[in-house]
């Protein structure tokens, strides 16, 4: 009977990687210290261990699991609630909640909308003008806000109706490709800038202590650029080469257009939406000039938004993705508590020697880390997890050669959002949804292998910048 009401709680496959987890953990709790590891380091990896299997097994909700291994860190001894919680004082935290509070801001305001689509009637109405326009579109709109699943949330349904409009039969070869188009541009991109995506300031907050701050928007931008145009160039070319219609004709464009001109004048709180984030985008491009964090804007820029009842108290408490906030707040603690518990020096003592050919040459290091994580998400559902994993984990071998964190941060933040499978990129599901119909995952599958090969070579034409910044 107990059973029973156990695997009521748990799949099979939930159940057995809470098992693991839970051995695991305990394993390390028992076993003598490794050399050179304090006993507080072996129950930090015991427990790092044990939130692993549960990522990988969709045990609990990613941040659920962040909790409980936060909690036990602090219930064991292994760690202080200061240092386990340290990134809640910290300013990632603080800029992640007002921008995506200004996202929101955006999308209710219909603000995000109209833009996308002043920019798409720009395009001419056939299958090659308007999969570039939504490519373009995507890549303009992408620093407005954080949220990809936003983004694509407006932009699944416009590609429908342009669909529509040209005649594509749902889960044919050009509708694909216009949905292609619209998530390479919309959901894909997001890296592109520090305001894209909050897993951005997410894997800043994952460096150690000391390798988190500079990283402005302009320093950002500087250092990632290459990488969006190549996703641009490369997702412009496998749209053309696996989708092209044979007759790419022109239709008429009145449906696009009256779509456009329904949303009618701007009204009171989209003035201020767009006052908001035309101010954001200023001070965040100028901070190096001004000195004002982003945090500190960020948070001006929900307190107008707030105090102008754009966003009221409903809006503040279901537009922002609060599971995320605490996932990146727990995440992101763990350089620190890896730090103070001795497990990257430990880590870089004990291992670096035989990972040095692959940190060692940058070009071997981004086909290996693609490699490896392409692989690793058809296990993990969760890609916020598997970043933090990965970024935590390379951290210490970077710096032993001689190489910033960020670097092998950034490979795994852009490479974690392949979507190699149906079920493990939830905003690609969203996406689907959002196109009501439009394509399943089988036609556009073709662009996953794209976005791998556009971050292998992306992140190679990076590497110029990398070395211009001082982090190589």
């Amino acid at each position: 009977m107990g059973n029973k009401k156990i695997l009521t709680l748990f799949s099979v496959k939930q159940f057995v990687f809470f098992v693991l987890g839970i051995v695991a953990a305990i394993v390390f709790f028992v076993m003598t210290p490794f050399e050179g590891l304090p006993p507080e380091g072996m129950k930090v990896l015991g427990l790092f261990l044990m939130a692993i299997f549960w990522w990988m097994g969709s045990v609990f909700p990613d941040y659920v699991t962040a909790f409980w291994m936060m909690a036990l860190m602090i219930a064991t001894g292994a760690s202080s609630l200061g240092t386990v919680f340290s990134a809640f004082s910290g300013s990632v935290i603080w800029i992640v909640i007002p921008v995506l509070a200004v996202g929101a801001a955006l999308s209710k305001t219909g603000l995000l909308k109209r833009i996308v689509l002043f920019i798409l009637s720009k395009f001419k109405a056939t299958f090659k003008s308007q999969s570039l326009g939504f490519i373009i579109a995507g890549n303009i709109i992408d620093a407005l806000i954080p949220s990809a699943t936003a983004k694509v949330a407006i932009a699944s349904p416009l590609a429908k109706t342009y669909a529509d409009t040209m005649g594509y039969e749902p889960n044919s070869k050009p509708a694909a490709g216009l949905f292609s188009a619209m998530w390479m541009g919309f959901g894909a991109n997001g890296p592109f800038f520090l305001t894209g995506s909050t897993m951005c300031f997410t894997m800043i907050g994952l460096l150690p202590e000391g390798y988190q701050d500079g990283f402005d928007f302009l320093t950002w931008l500087g250092v990632a650029w290459p990488w969006g145009i190549v996703l641009l160039v490369f997702a412009y070319l496998g749209v053309r080469l696996f989708y092209t219609p044979k007759n790419d004709v022109a239709v008429s464009a009145e449906a696009i257009h009256a779509q456009r001109d329904a949303l009618g004048k701007m009204k009171r709180n989209e003035k201020i939406a767009a006052f908001v984030l035309i101010i954001c985008l200023v001070l965040w491009v100028t901070e190096s000039w001004h000195g004002i964090s982003s945090a500190v804007v960020a948070l001006i820029g929900m307190s107008i938004l707030l105090g102008t009842g754009v966003l009221d108290r409903k809006d503040f408490r279901g537009s922002i993705a609060w599971e995320s906030v605490i996932f990146i707040g727990c995440s992101t603690g763990l350089g620190t508590v890896f730090s103070s518990a001795g497990i990257t020096d430990w880590v870089s003592v004990t291992f670096a020697p035989y990972l040095e050919p692959v940190f060692s040459n940058v070009f071997v290091m981004i086909i290996v880390s693609v490699v490896v994580i392409t692989v690793l998400r058809f296990a993990f559902v969760s890609q916020t997890a598997l970043m933090t994993i990965f970024t935590v984990a390379c951290a210490p071998f970077a710096i032993s050669a001689g190489m910033h964190p960020f670097i092998p941060g950034f490979i795994a933040l852009v490479t974690v959002n392949v979507y190699n499978a149906s079920y493990n990129n939830g905003t690609y599901i969203t996406a689907l949804a959002a196109s009501n119909g439009m394509v399943e995952y089988g036609p556009t599958s073709k662009m996953t292998w794209v976005y791998a090969l556009a971050c292998i070579v992306g992140c190679m034409c990076c590497i110029p910048m990398w070395n211009a910044f001082g982090l190589m």
